[in-house]
């Protein structure tokens, strides 16, 4: 956590005659800020160093370590699902996988163009053209039930009139797409069936639930039932954007666990709205407040009329702090918050979402930090397939500092 203008401020606040003892893990992500100061540090032969490897009986009984472990030695942990085993966490599991499945961007984007040339064929007899590189698969058409695909249309039987007729490009991933059944699809469920190649057996879309959907479930419904209903439950998640984003979940799990209601006042700041009883952070250190960029609290009151609110700060409420109108700006919604911005927390239970609409953030060190940020409960929701590439990615993504050569003289 420790970024290089903090270790700069922190060094120099100690006196010279002093010893300055540093704790951390260098398999977790990096700090926010710049630098690299830990692992700066340990590269540089001159800075004595122990590293702590033996593991406690107490650890030894958790899978969350020895999964954390794993996950480390580039190892594929196998985690238990809660469908395969249904009395895992009654059999003291505290590591489960939820397989759920929920579109990519690529899905998504050809989802969207092969429903507008659906919906454009249904409500005009001249249908989309379908090319795959450069082979023509025929061409849409309008039927009684929906739509068909003629595959004996060639583009050499095109007329003067249907030479303008639009062409739906299918990439060759999507060649298994049936588009007839696509255009019958209820719900986005069932267009998932049809644009997944495959479904993992024990994936919730059989039940008819997304990821969305079945990790809005486990957050408020199936953990507080095994944890208890004042169980901290936190999502982290590896971006902002998408679905699985922070962004989407926050709005999602606000609704669901703290919605709107005529007793209950809120406030509205730009796009966001403040309730009673949300779950927020501080997203900037606030001196005059006392309060500091990841620390989370809960609304207690909202004053409707001068704009502000009350949040109270800590596990056991020990600090009430007043949010003027101009200090709201600092807050947001913390039901679901990203790996980066959960480093040095702690949090009962921990649901980490693993899809691959999130696959330029999947590294191992993101999945061993999340999964360490829990003391009783992880739930991983996504795709197995997506895990893996996770754990099989190291971020070679270097800083570029000199830190290291300055400690050990090798630049002066």
């Amino acid at each position: 956590m420790l970024d290089i203008s903090l270790a700069a401020c922190l060094l120099k606040a100690v006196p010279r005659g002093a010893q300055v003892l540093f704790i951390g893990d260098p398999d977790q992500l990096p700090a926010v800020g710049a630098g690299d100061v830990l692992s700066d540090l340990l590269k540089s032969p001159s800075v004595p160093r122990f590293r702590l490897t033996k593991i406690f009986r107490q650890a030894e009984a958790s899978s969350i370590i020895r999964y954390a472990h794993e996950i480390n030695a580039g190892s594929v942990p196998r985690i238990i699902s809660p469908l395969a085993r249904p009395t895992a966490f009654q059999d003291g599991m505290d590591c489960l996988f939820v397989d759920a499945d929920e579109a990519t961007q690529d899905q998504i984007k050809f989802l969207q163009k092969a429903k507008y040339a659906i919906d454009n064929t249904q409500k005009d007899s001249e249908g989309h053209l379908l090319k795959m590189g450069e082979e023509w698969l025929g061409r849409l058409q309008k039927t009684a039930e929906g739509v068909e695909v003629d595959r004996l249309f060639r583009p050499e039987q095109i007329d003067e009139q249907s030479v303008r007729s639009p062409v739906l490009t299918i990439p060759e991933k999507f060649r298994h797409v049936d588009l007839a059944r696509l255009a019958q699809a209820q719900s986005g469920v069932e267009e998932l069936f049809e644009i997944f190649k495959s479904v993992h057996p024990w994936s919730f879309v059989h039940y008819g639930l997304t990821a969305v959907d079945t990790l809005v479930r486990l957050y408020t419904k199936t953990i507080p039932e095994w944890l208890g209903t004042n169980a901290e439950i936190q999502v982290l998640t590896p971006q902002v954007r998408g679905t699985l984003g922070t962004l989407n979940l926050n709005q999602s799990l606000q609704r669901i666990s703290n919605p709107e209601a005529p007793n209950k006042r809120q406030v509205q700041i730009g796009a966001r709205i403040l309730r009673v009883g949300d779950r927020v952070i501080q997203t900037r250190n606030n001196y005059n407040l006392g309060v500091f960029n990841g620390d989370i609290g809960r609304i207690t009151s909202v004053d409707t009329e001068e704009i502000g609110c009350e949040v109270c700060f800590g596990g056991g409420g020990e600090r009430v702090v007043i949010f003027e109108r101009e200090d709201l700006t600092e807050l947001s919604l913390a039901y679901a918050v990203t790996v980066h911005k959960s480093q040095g927390s702690e949090f009962q239970a921990v649901i980490i979402p693993v899809v691959g609409q999130h696959f330029n953030m999947l590294f191992r060190n993101l999945l061993y930090t999340g999964l360490t940020r829990a003391r009783k409960l992880v739930v991983f929701v996504g795709s197995r397939k997506a895990f893996a590439m996770a754990v099989g990615q190291i971020d070679n993504r270097k800083r570029q500092t000199a830190l290291a050569d300055l400690v050990s003289g090798e630049i002066r």
